[in-house]
């Protein structure tokens, strides 16, 4: 009997990241936005969720996945699937990563700030070093875009994965609970049985704070960097 329980969670598990994979490859055709040649799209959101609730390896495998699926449609080659496997891994594998060993409201608020963090630096060193080659201009030209799009367009997107992973996560872990899914996670709760009430109020001061931020971040792409939407 338990070995079947087994199966049927070990089913429901894979079933449930095919489907985030999915979403994450939906969302990346339905909604980029250009940015002369830098992308925005949500995907990693859906990726980091995936690590949040089964853990790192799972959303590492969609943010890798998600990537190869683009490169078989996309017109951006190598290039594209360097910038995108590089963007992905540095925010789903580090705020994941710490989110599994501080699975609290605010070991998520350090994970996904820690992970666009880790994003930004990683897209600046990788701009610098694979677009001259790729796309066929000079590392200086590139030096020059940094403070005027490739730092602002990266951080703006970092936060938007952030704030929005933040927004969503709890509401998507409950509809998965409710479908049965396992999820290994401790939960403060009272003597009889019910949530604190702190964790609720921390809760909501967080997924208001990530609206906040998030509606900056919206502002800010589109009046500072409007002029440059292609």
């Amino acid at each position: 009997m338990k070995a079947t329980q087994n199966n049927s969670q070990r089913v429901k598990k894979i079933t449930i990241i095919a489907l985030f994979c999915a979403m994450s490859f939906i969302i990346s055709v339905i909604l980029p936005i250009k940015v002369m040649f830098l992308t925005l799209d949500f995907k990693d959101t859906i990726s980091a969720i995936c690590g949040m609730f089964f853990g790192p390896a799972a959303g590492l495998f969609c943010a890798v996945v998600v990537p190869f699926i683009e490169f078989l449609y996309s017109d951006t080659g190598v290039y594209g699937l360097i910038m995108n496997l590089l963007s992905s891994i540095a925010f789903v594998g580090v705020s994941t990563l710490i989110y599994k060993y501080k699975k609290s409201i605010w070991g998520a608020v350090a994970g996904l700030v820690a992970g666009a963090c880790v994003t930004v630096a990683v897209m600046l060193v990788a701009n610098l070093f694979v677009t001259p080659y790729y796309m066929g201009v000079t590392q200086e030209a590139v030096i020059e875009l940094i403070p005027k799009v490739i730092f602002p367009f990266n951080l703006v997107k970092s936060i938007l994965n952030a704030s929005i992973t933040m927004l969503i996560y709890k509401p998507v872990s409950k509809v998965l609970k409710r479908m049965g899914v396992s999820k290994n996670n401790s939960v403060s709760v009272n003597s009889d049985g019910t949530v604190l009430t702190q964790n609720k109020t921390r809760s909501l001061a967080v997924a208001l704070v990530s609206a906040v931020v998030m509606i900056l971040a919206f502002l800010v792409l589109f009046f500072v960097l409007g002029g440059k939407l292609a």
